[in-house]
């Protein structure tokens, strides 16, 4: 299969103008050159994509579904073609991070809206993800920076210390573990729990700690946010784990109750991490430094 993005604009050109001839001219070709890219296109796929006729073409279904993808490919390609000519000018960049929930609950908002008044031409792609999948990221070079809180077994990455959280125990105000000013997750398990979705970097975190334990992890009922987890346990449907910080809005208004937890791993360290024998463009290393340092640092 061979063509290119040429090809893909004659055959958006013939299917909006409905002519070989209209979409010759606007494209500033001869008939026979865009009549013979065409051919070669449906040669290329073994499939019709045009009818011709006396009065023009028409799209065939495969040439319906075509062009909507050409469209795509096309506009994918100007937007390519965009930021790298801004790149190169300096104009702006584009730093892609991949951080698990915590990171992006707790610190990041803060942290990018810091760093983006300080450096608006540049855009910054954030998604979720658990910290085994970030570090591979970073290390194929699907993310330019990760925050993790696990020390990755990926090789190849670089790792600077971002910040520290602590989960707590979340409970109602007259909830029996409430009432205690410490607690293990093992004396948790035995209450319903309400828990983040299954592919949170948290879920992963207290399946590996219950197991360790010994006994089984069972929620009621899990949801997407920390707002929602704090939301339930103020319904009565159970007790939750959760960074200390997001709770700060909602222990007095929902009339619910922070628990130390004792276990060790309730203290997290929080990492970027970077591939290590590989520079980071210049907007990806200016991002790389605020996050270490502040505005400070940048």
């Amino acid at each position: 299969m061979r063509f290119d993005l040429r090809d893909l604009e004659l055959f958006v050109a013939v299917a909006d103008t409905g002519s070989i001839a209209k979409a010759a001219e606007a494209s500033h070709t001869v008939p026979s050159a865009v009549s013979k890219r065409l051919s070669d296109l449906e040669a290329s796929f073994s499939i019709s994509l045009l009818v011709r006729g006396a009065r023009g073409v028409e799209l065939t279904p495969a040439g319906h579904a075509f062009l909507l993808r050409a469209r795509r490919m096309l506009h994918q390609a100007g937007q390519l073609e965009g930021e790298l000519r801004a790149d190169a000018s300096g104009l702006r960049g584009h730093v892609r991070v991949f951080a698990n929930i915590s990171s992006i609950v707790e610190f990041l908002p803060a942290d990018i809206a810091g760093f983006l008044q300080a450096h608006p031409e540049v855009q910054v792609h954030l998604e979720e993800h658990v910290s085994s999948a970030i570090a591979q990221a970073v290390a194929d070079n699907v993310a330019d920076l990760g925050i993790i809180s696990d020390i990755p077994a990926v090789e190849g990455l670089q790792l600077f210390p971002y910040r520290s959280d602590e989960l707590i125990l979340l409970t109602a105000a007259n909830h029996p573990l409430g009432q205690r000013s410490e607690v293990a997750l093992r004396e948790t398990l035995g209450f319903p729990l309400v828990g983040l979705h299954a592919n949170s970097s948290l879920h992963h975190l207290l399946a590996k700690a219950a197991a360790e334990s010994g006994l089984p992890l069972t929620f009621r009922i899990q949801v997407t946010s920390f707002d929602a987890v704090c939301a339930m346990v103020a319904a009565g449907l159970g007790i939750g784990i959760v960074p200390r910080a997001v709770t700060t809005a909602y222990t007095a208004s929902l009339n619910l109750r922070a628990v130390k937890l004792s276990d060790h791993w309730a203290r997290r360290q929080l990492f970027l991490c970077v591939r290590q024998q590989e520079p980071l463009h210049p907007a990806a290393q200016m991002l790389l430094e605020y996050l270490q340092h502040g505005p400070t640092g940048v």
